[in-house]
């Protein structure tokens, strides 16, 4: 009988810190704080607070209550899972490469752009929402082709939605925007679209090639667009949008 119980005591044991405070229950009522030291088949050895051990007969245990275990250190310094969706802030830089080439003479407003991520975009908290390389499709929300001899060109651009985990997820960025001007000066301007800003990193001009060395574009740039010319943007250049409303989206597996 006595086999039996110690059988069944010793299956209830964990390793106990010293300064863990276990509970001998006992049958006649009483309960002894302490903590737990062995146990054979015939008694149970406590230590009692004030550093004293006292010995019990197994057949006088009615059970033991162990404290609780700290959390080991490796579990307490595992990373937290990464979420499922991450809110990506207004303001958020959104740098693009272009794969299609856009023109004013051939491209009208509504016309859609393919561009892909030229660098990852990040959550405010730090999560990696999506990587380099990632697919954003855009919107031509204005063009214009300047008449012969009169007028300007004025292309205006904005990012319609990026396709993370194999589908397309909805966002709106401030509209970068490109005017020539009619003394025959090209400008680039940031546009503000709510707190949305675009501004242009890249070659942009009439006889930018594809695949052209880049070069930054802000402010007023050099005077490459003449009267009536139009605008034209490559393939391969770089534009900088920016979200004007903050976004919840997946994060990439």
């Amino acid at each position: 009988m006595r086999q039996g119980a110690f059988v069944l005591l010793l299956s209830a044991l964990v390793v106990i810190q010293a300064a863990s405070a276990d509970t001998l229950h006992l049958r006649s009522g009483q309960t002894v704080e302490g903590v737990f030291l062995s146990a054979d088949t015939r008694q149970v050895k406590f230590l009692q607070p004030g550093g004293q051990y006292k010995t019990y007969s197994l057949a006088s245990v009615e059970g033991i209550s162990f404290a609780a275990l700290p959390t080991p250190a490796s579990a307490a310094s595992a990373p937290a899972p990464k979420p499922a969706k991450v809110t990506v802030l207004a303001g958020t830089s959104i740098l693009v490469r272009m794969l299609n080439s856009l023109d004013t003479s051939q491209n009208h407003t509504g016309d859609l752009f393919t561009a892909t991520l030229e660098s990852n975009l990040v959550a405010a908290n730090g999560v990696l929402v999506a990587r380099k390389g990632t697919t954003v499709h855009g919107k031509v929300t204005k063009s214009e082709q300047a008449r012969r001899l009169t007028g300007k060109s004025e292309l205006q651009l904005s990012l319609i939605d990026i396709v993370i985990n194999g589908a397309a997820h909805p966002i709106s960025t401030g509209d970068f925007q490109r005017v020539g001007a009619s003394e025959g000066v090209n400008t680039a301007k940031k546009t503000v679209a709510g707190t949305g800003l675009g501004a242009a990193i890249g070659a942009i001009s009439g006889n930018a090639g594809k695949g052209a060395a880049i070069g930054a574009v802000s402010g007023v740039g050099v005077s490459m667009i003449k009267k009536g010319e139009a605008i034209r943007v490559p393939s391969e250049t770089l534009l900088d949008f920016r979200l004007n409303q903050p976004v919840l989206l997946p994060v990439a597996h």
